[in-house]
């Protein structure tokens, strides 16, 4: 803990025996199975293992008899005074995670306090805790089923955080929440730092139908091993199927997975409002955030985060999503569906494709947002869509680099012509984006489409010669522009558009000021669009001028060149 606890006379307070945490832990574990051991149980063996004093023992005593308190800490005497199983203290929540107010527990500044407190609010079937105003607390130990620092979220668990931090301090590897199926977490005003998801013993294959075995996961099936060995997701927090999360003013910083999603992995639906992400790592997909069932981002800031995969700031997994059963995901058909509102997305960095979002089988939709400054190792730096339906109103997508292709965007059917032909799920969505009133400016790629690469990004060239070719079937992806800018784009060809077996339809946009940087003599070079064996049309409304060395090099109907 940061804030430090004395005695009566002036000395420092001992650290709680290590038998005690492990006591407490045997507890809490015995009373998520069971559900049959009582608060006075629970306090007597506190009490018992407990050598710090009477001072301790009282501050234990009145833990472990919940008060119903209004918000401001007033007693309401219009409350029951125990839970039941149906009764959530008259709680109600939207997509927002507002709910009415409930029973209300006060956490001293005490890691244990903050286990005991959970558990018992889960035994209770929900309410919230209030944690100590600005207090860290450090969590030593975890559970070993869920690989968690905290007991697992059962039910609506609201955490009210009033500046306090909730941190893993210890040698050992653990993630700090995990929510399983008809869990419901709240937080606010908190901060998560420094959880880090590892390989656990306990874990189950993806949709092997164990539901009960799932549940006891801690989070490895989202990832998995070239062995086949299951792998760990979300460093601070995991959202198994059927769980949900809802995150207000929080931050998450310096937390890592071994798996994906460094600081979250939803499986289930998460809800993420006026909050921070950075700083966290992932060793495979998605540097802050995996997911591969509904999220929601308002009004959000995801920066400095790193994946040793796809999407540095934010990965969507659609396809991951489909491979459990419809009996363990709300909103089946909504899997992989990503919804991100007035939030910045800058400065993360992936090792492959998707320096800021990737997303490979799902629905992305950004609206009034802005993906910038980030960097991918392949391609798509700020954003690579696979087989994605994907949506932007009023995004800015600024100064993102890729090494190969899309400095700005990568929207592609991946290596086949045909995005319908092998799929197994109707409502999957082919490869489509629609940007309106969007402006890519300031993108580089190393090699194709500087703004936006659309289409085949198999091993793509430019023929050489300069005849004019018959336009290809353009089946790999479809792109549609309206009312957007493309500005100040440089890749090796197709500065502002590289367009490779795609179609692309562009209405009243400006394409300005982009630059080929190919030098061949060889070959076509365009510095606003290259059409490589695809369809491009335009909109007498849309203008492609003063673009470097040419603007699409006769690659284009009805483009001056």
């Amino acid at each position: 803990m940061s804030n430090d606890v004395t005695t009566p006379d002036g000395e420092a307070g001992m650290t709680p025996p290590t038998s005690r945490r492990r006591a407490l832990w045997v507890a809490t574990g015995v009373a998520g199975l069971t559900g049959v051991v009582s608060l006075a149980a629970l306090g007597g063996l506190a009490a018992r293992d407990d050598k710090s004093g009477d001072a301790r023992r009282v501050a234990e005593k009145q833990l472990a008899t919940p008060q119903q308190v209004s918000d401001t800490g007033k007693a309401d005497k219009g409350s029951p005074q125990t839970g039941s199983g149906d009764d959530r203290g008259g709680r109600d929540r939207d997509h927002r995670g507002g709910e009415r107010q409930g029973k209300v527990r006060d956490v001293p500044c005490d890691e244990e306090k903050l286990v005991e407190a959970v558990d018992l609010v889960n035994r209770d079937r929900g309410g919230t805790l209030r944690l100590a105003p600005h207090c860290t607390y450090e969590l030593g130990g975890h559970d070993k089923k869920s690989g968690s620092g905290l007991p697992a979220i059962r039910h609506e668990v609201t955490i009210k955080g009033q500046g306090a931090t909730i941190k893993r301090d210890s040698e050992d590897a653990f993630r700090l929440f995990t929510v399983v199926d008809g869990g419901d977490l709240t937080l606010k005003d908190v901060t998560l730092r420094g959880g880090n998801a590892a390989a656990f013993a306990h874990g189950s294959r993806p949709g092997d139908g164990k539901a009960a075995d799932q549940q006891a996961v801690g989070g490895q099936r989202g990832s998995r091993t070239s062995d086949g060995a299951q792998g760990p997701d979300g460093g601070a927090l995991l959202v198994e199927p059927g769980g949900a999360a809802h995150l207000v003013k929080t931050t998450l910083t310096g937390n890592n997975a071994e798996g994906n999603g460094g600081a979250i992995a939803n499986y289930g639906r998460v809800d993420i409002h006026d909050s921070k992400l950075e700083n966290n790592h992932a060793r495979k997909d998605g540097g802050a955030v995996f997911t591969a069932g509904v999220l929601h981002v308002t009004g959000s800031h995801l920066a400095h985060n790193a994946a040793g995969g796809d999407g540095g700031a934010l990965a969507n997994d659609g396809e991951e999503g489909h491979l459990y059963p419809q009996t363990l995901i709300d909103e089946y058909d909504e899997a992989g569906t990503v919804e991100i509102y007035k939030s910045t997305i800058e400065s993360n960095t992936a090792d492959h494709g998707g320096g800021g979002v990737s997303s490979t089988d799902g629905v992305l939709t950004l609206v009034r947002s802005v993906v910038r400054g980030n960097d991918a190792c392949h391609s798509g730096g700020g954003i690579h869509a696979v087989d994605t339906d994907l949506h932007l109103d009023h995004v800015t997508i600024a100064k993102n680099h890729a090494s190969h292709h899309g400095g700005g965007i990568v929207n592609t059917g991946g290596n086949h012509h045909t995005p319908t032909a092998n799929r197994d799920h109707d409502h999957q969505p082919q490869a489509t984006t629609t940007a309106t009133h969007t402006t890519i400016t300031g993108n580089t790629a190393g090699r194709f489409g500087g703004g936006i690469f659309n289409g085949d990004t198999h091993q793509p060239t430019v023929e050489t010669g300069f005849q004019n070719k018959p336009e290809g079937p353009g089946d790999n992806a479809t792109l549609t522009l309206r009312d957007t800018d493309i500005k100040g784009n440089t890749a090796l060809n197709g500065g502002g558009i590289f367009n490779n077996n795609a179609t692309t339809r562009i209405t009243t946009t400006r394409i300005t000021k982009n630059t080929a940087t190919d030098t061949s003599k060889t070959h076509r070079v365009a510095g606003g669009i290259l059409n490589n064996n695809g369809k491009v049309r335009l909109d007498h409304k849309t203008t492609i001028t003063d673009n470097d060395p040419t603007n699409c090099a006769g690659t284009v109907k009805d483009c001056f060149n």
